[in-house]
């Protein structure tokens, strides 16, 4: 675990949820410069608020929302109040998303979320438990719950991503 003056981070992958990076932190004082992730974002905000600019501006998750970024999208990541922001989060690969999508929603070809923020209390539950079955060493539990938790968040703000062009280095 990362701790700097209050700041605290934990990643790390569990063996039984192939294809899932994990992570619990509190953020004060950090700011994070416009990256990516191959994998999505789910993020569950459990206190204070985070603010990302994500497309054409800045978003804001509270306690009790997600933020949530599909693979390849541009954002930054910093506290919304001078407390900061502390949250669990899951980063499924978009294989992971992508089956749990044919398997338990009508979306076809390439599955993700609509919107940036989404306000549902439960789906953070779920996320948190995410994280609690694989700490408690429960693979059964984790991997169900994280089922659950995409499926509910396909059903809520899944959409159809466009088809992106993969640029090479010899591209015009």
């Amino acid at each position: 675990m990362t701790e700097t003056r209050g700041e605290r981070a934990r990643h790390w992958r569990y063996e039984e949820l192939p294809g899932v990076d994990l992570l619990r932190a509190r953020y004060i004082r950090k700011s994070f410069v416009r990256h990516t992730h191959e994998h999505f974002v789910i993020a569950a905000i459990a206190d204070g608020v985070e603010v990302f600019h994500h497309g054409s501006g800045d978003q804001y998750a509270g306690a009790g929302a997600l933020a949530l970024v599909n693979p390849d999208t541009p954002h930054t990541g910093r506290a919304g109040v001078p407390e900061g922001w502390q949250y669990g989060a899951v980063y499924p690969s978009p294989d992971v998303v992508a089956a749990i999508a044919a398997e338990t929603t009508t979306l076809r070809g390439t599955p993700g979320f609509v919107t940036p923020v989404l306000d549902d209390p439960y789906t953070v539950r779920l996320v948190h438990q995410v994280l609690r079955a694989t700490d408690e060493g429960n693979a059964l539990a984790a991997d169900t719950l994280l089922r659950v938790a995409v499926t509910r968040l396909l059903r809520l703000n899944g959409g159809t991503l466009p088809r992106r062009e993969v640029r090479t280095a010899g591209a015009r």
